[in-house]
């Protein structure tokens, strides 16, 4: 019997939303038929015992959810469940450790820590010298993408097919600035000044009438002519006021994005929902803060460039890997479909508005 499975053992009052998290973390990557989750994976008409016994079998590698309940609720005489012989958590853990080509991790779930030989059973106490890993909340997807690929050296991914068309957002044109569409104007109206500050002033004479040349020539204007355009126009400003912008020809101001992108969005990646982001938008840039189901994880900046909304640095606390995102819009801002990045690796996300 091939030994190619993933068997998640747990406490239902303890990590069960968290164990059907990762089982469909794990369902992706190694197949649907590769992890057993206790009652989800039974066939219809066999016995418990039976169904537990033959996916041990087959599995691998089994993963121990550990919380801040595993051991199960006191009961009267403040024996918790695991000290129970009956009691199947104890049962799939005993039944694991005992078999010698089976690789048993404990999982810490919840902020819980390393159960100590002296608070385990007798035939459990192996399981405090294992080695455990840990899945905080605040680095889900970091920590669960590191058991992985730990996994991955010992259960073999399945195959995923690859997209021959993948979606690409149609391109937003991006609105001309101020300057694209009156540069022209602006250059005209520089070259009028040049040219009027070429214009010798009033004053300007020269000595004995003689030109460069050396050559003898007529006065063009009477002094009685020259004093008749002082009075007509004694400051000498007609020109200079002719060239005044309008108010209506005035820049604008800073220009506006063509969306309003701003609030809260949720995260969806692969179908699942990775938590939402708090947009504080300025114009075409904006920045941000990412919260994973309300406790907020990380923060970063970005710029909308008239296509793609996207990051320009994303920080996620306590995580040293590079994270970004990429999206674009097709009906004015409503929805945005692209991609979330994790060190480089793509994957297919949208954000939906709250």
């Amino acid at each position: 019997m091939e030994k190619n499975k993933i068997f998640l053992s747990h406490r239902h009052s303890d990590t069960q939303s968290d164990c059907h998290r990762i089982r469909e973390t794990l369902e992706e990557e190694f197949g649907e038929d590769a992890v057993f989750l206790d009652i989800e994976n039974l066939e219809p008409g066999i016995r418990f015992a039976d169904a537990i016994d033959k996916a041990l079998k087959e599995s691998k590698v089994v993963l121990v959810a550990i919380g801040p309940d595993w051991f199960g609720d006191p009961d009267e005489d403040g024996i918790t469940r695991l000290f129970k012989e009956k009691d199947w958590v104890r049962r799939e853990v005993s039944a694991a450790l005992a078999k010698p080509d089976t690789r048993v991790i404990p999982l810490l779930l919840k902020g819980a820590t390393r159960p100590t030989a002296d608070q385990l059973p007798a035939e459990l106490k192996e399981l405090a010298d294992l080695q455990t890993f840990e899945i905080s909340i605040t680095r889900w997807k970091y920590d669960l993408g590191v058991l992985v690929e730990a996994l991955a050296k010992l259960i073999p991914r399945k195959k995923k097919p690859v997209n021959p068309n993948p979606y690409r957002p149609n391109p937003v044109a991006k609105p001309k600035s101020w300057w694209a569409k009156n540069y022209i104007w602006v250059l005209l109206v520089l070259i009028v000044i040049i040219i009027i500050s070429l214009i010798p002033d009033e004053e300007t004479y020269y000595d004995e009438n003689y030109d460069d040349g050396g050559v003898q020539v007529e006065n063009e204007l009477s002094q009685a002519d020259i004093n008749q355009l002082r009075e007509e126009n004694p400051t000498g400003n007609e020109i200079f006021e002719s060239l005044q912008l309008n108010d209506e020809d005035a820049p604008p101001p800073v220009e506006q994005a063509v969306f309003d992108y701003s609030g809260k969005w949720w995260v969806w990646q692969d179908g699942v929902r990775m938590g939402y982001i708090l947009i504080k938008q300025n114009g075409y840039f904006f920045t941000f803060d990412y919260y994973y189901f309300d406790q907020k994880t990380g923060e970063g900046t970005g710029e909308f460039d008239g296509t793609y909304l996207y990051t320009t640095q994303f920080r996620m606390y306590g995580d040293s890997n590079n994270y970004g995102f990429s999206f674009g819009s097709n009906d004015g801002g409503v929805n945005w479909f692209g991609q979330t990045f994790n060190n480089g690796s793509p994957a297919n996300a949208e954000l939906r508005k709250n």
